[in-house]
């Protein structure tokens, strides 16, 4: 269905179980295990899918070598055996990923290799390939860029690699393909009472018309990550839960400066977190940074502290060192941690746990998570509603659920000699993925601001002619799509 016909079902619709407030991987997680439960589901999102956090990971399927060191082992243990389920049902947008941690010390080297041995142990029949220690030589022709002074041999592991938004996409076209009515750009405002005092529907905004219009539901869900708190507030503020927004940041730079298949994981850096060298297609990503961010926003940027940051401790380990000049990107995502307002600690010490809540008026709020534990955040959070006794009771099959392939076919003619796409591809999503925006098919259908921005930059005005000649806009709506993409591409 075309965005126009699930706008249209969703006014008209009487028999909607379960809304979703949020198109990101909480949201959709949710939708996703409703619906494998025989349930009418809707979403709505405010802007495009996955435009906040979900796009801005470091495209890493883990279960979190460094929650270990936190003494989270649940939550490594829940997103090992989450891992599974993305490699396995969403296989064309995932992979099996080699990491290297290389030691300068031998005490550090078996230090490593014990800890990682733990993660092989806590994955159980899961594991994705066994740890092991190999030496300097091995080390090098697997990483011929890294630092060799000093080196004594690496530690080799096995973790899981994604496309984040490109899932984000993939679980909207499953849902709406099975019935679901999942749609963007729609908002909402405020929320429908019943006779109860408890919520039965909402108001909601399509941003593309500037209608309103209302949706009932026998319940509903608000996941819409850092912004949680603000959602819940439609209601009452008078919570006890507090969102606490922290800032990761990356930094993209060529494939150079890794000349390697697999990922390099700087397990100790001068904060004390781990820093990740991820090839990606056809770039390498950095990062991430953890810092508690003052203010919400649908953009964050890297900082210069923090692109400093990353730079200098990358570089300690390598020969060919990228500087400012090398980085063909950075993007920024605020993650969504959920802890007691009275709870003072540092971000990096906030559990990335889920965590389901109840309202006095039945708004349900899923806050915390990760990516890799999407779906399962989205069969707690129904789980939770069947117990309050607002759904009548069914098991969860989301599990064993086949996400939709969206993937085009490659050839046809290349967009740029720097991005990995061709005109032919984002032809396919204009007609097939609710494209809206430049930035919709630029940032998230395809992968181009965060490959290169000045590369997707020299391709702008070709884009947003293809958008424009799709929806029938005129050339005063291509001037003002041009000066709106150059805002987003800021953050970049």
């Amino acid at each position: 269905m075309n965005r126009t016909q699930i706008l249209s079902e969703l006014k008209s619709a009487s028999d909607i179980d379960i809304l979703v407030i949020g198109g990101g991987a909480s949201g959709l997680g949710v939708a996703l295990d409703g619906m494998s439960r025989g349930f009418k589901v809707a979403v709505l999102e405010k802007v495009d899918f996955g435009k906040g956090t979900s796009s801005k990971a470091t495209k890493l399927l883990h279960g979190g070598v460094r929650y270990l060191q936190n003494g989270d082992v649940g939550l490594v243990i829940e997103a090992l055996r989450e891992r599974e389920f993305v490699l396995t049902k969403a296989s064309h947008l995932s992979r099996i990923q080699k990491f290297v941690i290389p030691h300068y010390s031998h005490w550090e080297g078996w230090y490593y290799w014990a800890g990682l041995k733990t993660y092989d142990l806590l994955s159980a029949n899961r594991s994705l390939g066994r740890t092991s220690k190999i030496s300097k030589e091995e080390t090098l022709q697997l990483l011929p860029n890294l630092k060799k002074k000093g080196l004594k041999g690496g530690i080799v592991y096995t973790d899981g690699q994604f496309d984040d938004t490109r899932l984000c996409i993939d679980l909207v076209s499953t849902l709406n393909n099975s019935g679901s009515l999942v749609i963007n750009y729609c908002s909402v405002d405020n929320f429908i009472y019943g006779s109860n005092d408890k919520i039965v529907g909402a108001i909601a905004t399509d941003h593309q018309s500037g209608e309103s219009f209302e949706v009932k539901a026998k319940c509903i869900v608000n996941a819409t990550g850092v912004f949680a708190e603000q959602t819940m507030a439609i209601e009452s503020e008078d919570t006890d839960i507090k969102i606490v927004p922290a800032r990761g940041s990356h930094v993209v730079i060529d494939r150079s400066f890794l000349q390697s298949d697999e990922a390099i994981m700087i397990p100790k850096t001068s904060d004390g977190r781990v820093l990740f060298l991820v090839p990606w297609k056809n770039v390498v990503i950095m990062g991430t940074t953890d810092v508690v961010s003052k203010t919400l926003t649908m953009e964050p940027k890297a900082t210069d502290e923090e692109i400093d940051f990353i730079l200098k401790n990358a570089s300690q380990y390598l020969e060919k060192v990228p500087t400012r000049k090398d980085i063909l990107s950075t993007f920024a995502g605020l993650r969504p941690l959920a802890a007691p307002k009275k709870e003072g600690r540092k971000s990096k010490e906030i559990s990335r746990s889920h965590k389901v809540v109840q309202s006095k008026a039945d708004l349900f709020s899923i806050l915390g998570g990760k990516w890799t534990t999407f779906r399962k955040m989205g069969e707690d959070t129904i789980d939770a509603i069947i117990d309050a006794g607002k759904l009548s009771k069914s098991k969860s099959h989301s599990e064993y659920m086949d996400i939709y392939n969206g993937s085009t076919i490659e050839n046809g003619t290349p967009i740029h000699e720097a991005l990995p796409y061709s005109w032919e591809e984002l032809k396919h999503y204009i007609q097939n993925e609710w494209v809206e925006h430049a930035e919709d098919l630029l940032c998230r259908r395809s992968r181009c601001i965060l490959l290169h921005k000045e590369a997707t930059l020299e391709i702008l005005d070709q884009a947003i002619e293809l958008i424009a000649t799709h929806h029938g806009y005129d050339t005063a709506w291509q001037a003002n799509e041009r000066e709106r993409f150059l805002e987003v591409a800021d953050a970049y």
